[in-house]
């Protein structure tokens, strides 16, 4: 009966360290919120006014050598999303890759070991972008440590 009582006890504890309230990543321990800030990324463009989405966001390392996925939406048309990117996109060293515009638009840019994938679809009220950032396949950055490029490749069937 004790096991039982201290087991709820602890379900209990641990869904409550569930909510989102005081450890969100934006929120302060003093109860005020944090903006969102697009200033951590000096290696791309990104529309004024656009709402980083913190929810969907997961971003790892900083400067210029972040990885992972950052989403935000903007008041500005797709057309004009997708053509920004276009034009910005190389005065910040990129070289695109490939493009396609459509319904839910693509483009993909390299910049060194680096290769961004850029997804801009409508949304109810706004444009949504979606950046994922990785290192590319083949690089230092990509392998795990210890292993160079060159290692041998096993194939198996399934």
């Amino acid at each position: 009966m004790k096991a039982l009582a201290a087991a709820v006890i602890l379900i209990a504890l641990g869904m409550t360290g569930c909510t989102g309230s005081p450890m969100s990543p934006n929120s302060r321990s003093d109860g005020g919120t944090v903006q969102p800030s697009f200033s951590l990324f000096s290696d791309i463009p990104v529309p004024a006014g656009a709402s980083m989405d913190m929810e969907r966001s997961l971003l790892l390392g900083t400067g210029d050598l972040w990885t992972g996925r950052l989403v935000f939406s903007t008041n500005n048309g797709h057309g004009r999303v997708f053509d920004f990117y276009k034009t910005e996109m190389p005065g910040f060293g990129w070289q695109e890759i490939t493009s396609v515009r459509a319904s839910i638009s693509i483009q993909t840019w390299k910049r060194g070991p680096r290769v961004a994938t850029i997804q801009i679809r409508d949304s109810l009220f706004s444009t949504e972008v979606i950046l994922t950032m990785a290192p590319m396949e083949g690089t230092a950055s990509a392998m795990p440590s210890g292993m160079s490029s060159s290692a041998p490749v096993s194939v198996r069937p399934l």
